[in-house]
């Protein structure tokens, strides 16, 4: 386990995770905003044994996590959530659940525990979230986070219009 919330725990993707974790990532609405459309069941289980076997690297960038609710025994995916070193020397967290999640207020509960995972477990100090801004339920929970809004963008070679967040941890 890396950290657990109120209501939702997290953990390393298994094998057994495959129907779960492709459930969400197929679902076109789940990823509109990510790639734009539902992966294939060969690029789930590729990504999925990508995500696996990371997890033997002493650090793992990016660290890629399954969410499931804490009393659950089947311990079934809800969503997935991740840090990843980005190129300015920040750290970029997101985090994603299959639609039958949605409107339980799970984002904003796996958001700021993994913002509380990040600062103190892993001792960053400069963590950033970027969300298009079509998003508008993850820009609702960004906006209502510890994260500060700092600026929209156009993304490269897009016209997708994306919203920069960051938290800096206090000195």
């Amino acid at each position: 386990m890396f950290f657990e919330t109120e209501r939702l725990s997290t953990r390393k993707f298994e094998i057994d995770d495959f129907e779960d974790f492709h459930e969400m990532q197929s679902n076109e609405n789940v990823m509109k905003y990510i790639i734009g459309r539902g992966k294939t069941r060969t690029e789930n289980a590729n990504e999925l044994q990508r995500i696996i076997e990371s997890y033997n690297d002493d650090y793992t960038d990016p660290l890629i996590m399954a969410i499931s609710e804490r009393n659950d025994e089947n311990r079934r995916i809800m969503g997935a959530c991740a840090v990843v070193k980005s190129e300015n020397g920040a750290f970029e967290v997101g985090y994603r659940f299959s639609e039958k999640y949605w409107g339980k207020g799970y984002g904003s509960e796996i958001l700021n525990g993994l913002l509380h995972f990040c600062l103190t477990d892993l001792a960053m100090n400069n963590i950033i979230s970027i969300v298009d801004k079509e998003n508008i339920y993850s820009v609702k929970i960004l906006d209502r986070s510890p994260m500060q809004f700092i600026r929209e963008y156009e993304e490269e070679g897009t016209k997708n219009i994306l919203r920069l967040y960051k938290l800096e941890k206090p000195n």
